[in-house]
């Protein structure tokens, strides 16, 4: 079993195949894909590559801090309406 990553813009999804940005065998290297991934990805989804099922969602927020030329991101999961998940992220 693997995991699918796709992420992209909000505004400008590259749609289907051209938003994969990757597959790795866990859920935790797949979301690092997502945050990792070149170009300013907004969301990501991540699908079991078995069943096809969407494993997870979420957005990817700028964690900078103070360093303007140093780029952090980090994937935070959501429910179906955008939503943070409890716990999650923080």
């Amino acid at each position: 079993m693997a995991y699918l990553t796709f992420a992209g813009m909000e505004y400008y999804p590259g749609g289907g195949i051209k938003d994969f940005k990757g597959i790795r065998p866990t859920v935790e290297a797949a979301r690092m894909v997502a945050e990792e991934a070149e170009g300013s990805n907004d969301w990501y989804q991540i699908v079991d590559d078995t069943t096809l099922k969407l494993v997870e969602e979420g957005i990817i927020e700028d964690t900078t801090t103070y360093d303007p030329y140093e780029e952090s991101r980090k994937a935070i999961p959501t429910d179906s309406r955008g939503q943070r998940l409890q716990n999650e992220g923080v």
